[in-house]
C-alpha cells in the first residue's frame, strides 16, 4: 500500500523538515528521508533486543545464585512457624539481587 503524504499534511511537513536537516534536496528527497528513518529504526530495534545467548546466560546466573543459596541454607533449621524454605529462598534472592517483588 502506497503512502500518499498529500493526505497527511502533518507527515509531509515532518518529512520535509527531516529532509532539510539531512540536506536532501530535489526529486526523491522524501523517499530518501523515509528510507533513512526506517533504516535507523531497524538498527535501533536490532540493538535494543538482547540475543538469546545473553538471556540464557542471565537466567543461568540466577539459577546458580539460587543453588548456592539453597546449599548455604540447607543445614539451617527453620522453626515451625517459618515460611517454607522455597519462600525463604525467594525472599533472600529479592534482598540479595534486588529483584522486583
Amino acid at each position: 500500500m502506497a503512502i500518499n503524504l498529500t493526505h497527511r499534511p502533518d507527515l509531509e511537513e515532518r518529512v520535509e523538515r527531516l529532509a532539510a536537516r539531512l540536506a536532501l534536496e530535489g526529486r526523491g528527497r522524501k523517499t530518501a528521508t523515509i528510507e533513512r528513518a526506517l533504516t535507523a529504526l531497524e538498527e535501533r530495534l536490532a540493538s535494543d533486543r538482547p540475543d538469546r545467548g545473553a538471556i540464557e546466560a542471565s537466567i543461568d546466573r540466577y539459577i546458580e545464585a539460587g543453588l548456592r543459596l539453597r546449599e548455604r541454607l540447607s543445614g539451617t533449621v527453620l522453626p515451625d512457624y517459618a515460611p517454607a524454605l522455597s519462600l525463604s529462598l525467594q525472599e533472600d534472592l529479592y534482598t540479595e539481587r534486588g529483584l522486583p517483588r
